[in-house]
């Protein structure tokens, strides 16, 4: 039976009979990885606060491939992320980035860009002003999107190719931008502002600590934050 180690974020936790918990964890070696971990629930509890929601931790485990829980030996706190716990509207942006990571990720695959993604957006959570929680967890859904291969066109139109200056439509299905001249053709376009398109694409690409300030309004925020949805539930 194989030791593994891995660094992991803390995505679920289920109590299981009286001592232990189930957990569901995303590390940065192998992906997602569902832990029993035995004796961890009580007046004195093993490893601490290492296995709460939130948390980075260090990890041994042992692995079976015959299993679907593996079981959790060892483990130690990196980083608590306490002030998610501490403010409603901070726990629950975070709270839907651990949904999305549960919702998007397959199993024990390379997690490559995404956990580093993962781990850097509760971090800014945890600071930014509350007006950007919202943001910050946009730019986290269209970023993850983009890592696990459903990267949304936004700069040319899906279906001419041709480049999109200014509003357009967007077709969550075919998943992107759709030009004045192509957009009767197209079901489910629906329009998209020059300024909300303009705000997907800094989503995309902007550094997450970068959306802390000159937000759009909240009706552009809003719009676009409508058709990433739309585009996250057709294709994640």
């Amino acid at each position: 039976m194989p030791i593994e180690k891995s660094e992991a974020l803390v995505l679920r936790v289920i109590p299981f009979r009286a001592t232990s918990k189930i957990l569901t964890v995303y590390t940065a070696e192998h992906g997602l990885v569902a832990l029993l971990a035995k004796g961890v629930r009580g007046p004195k509890p093993r490893f601490g606060a290492s296995l709460e929601l939130f948390a980075v931790i260090d990890l041994v485990y042992y692995h079976k491939e015959s299993r679907e829980l593996q079981l959790l030996s060892q483990a130690t706190l990196l980083e608590a992320h306490l002030g998610l716990a501490g403010d409603l509207r901070r726990y629950a942006f975070a709270a839907a980035v651990l949904d999305l990571l549960l919702k998007a990720l397959a199993g024990q695959e390379p997690p490559g860009r995404l956990y580093a993604l993962s781990v850097r957006t509760l971090e800014v959570l945890e600071t930014c002003p509350p007006e950007a929680c919202d943001p910050v967890f946009r730019a986290f859904a269209i970023k993850a999107g983009s890592f696990l291969g459903h990267r949304p066109e936004l700069y040319r139109c899906v279906e001419c190719g041709g480049e999109v200056d200014g509003g357009a439509h967007f077709a969550p299905l075919q998943g992107g931008v759709v030009c004045r001249d192509c957009a009767p053709g197209v079901a489910g376009a629906v329009v998209l502002a020059a300024d909300a398109a303009a705000w997907l694409r800094r989503l995309l690409t902007s550094p997450l600590a970068d959306l802390q300030g000159d937000l759009p309004p909240g009706g552009i925020q809003g719009e676009a934050a409508r058709a990433l949805e739309s585009f996250l539930e057709m294709h994640i």
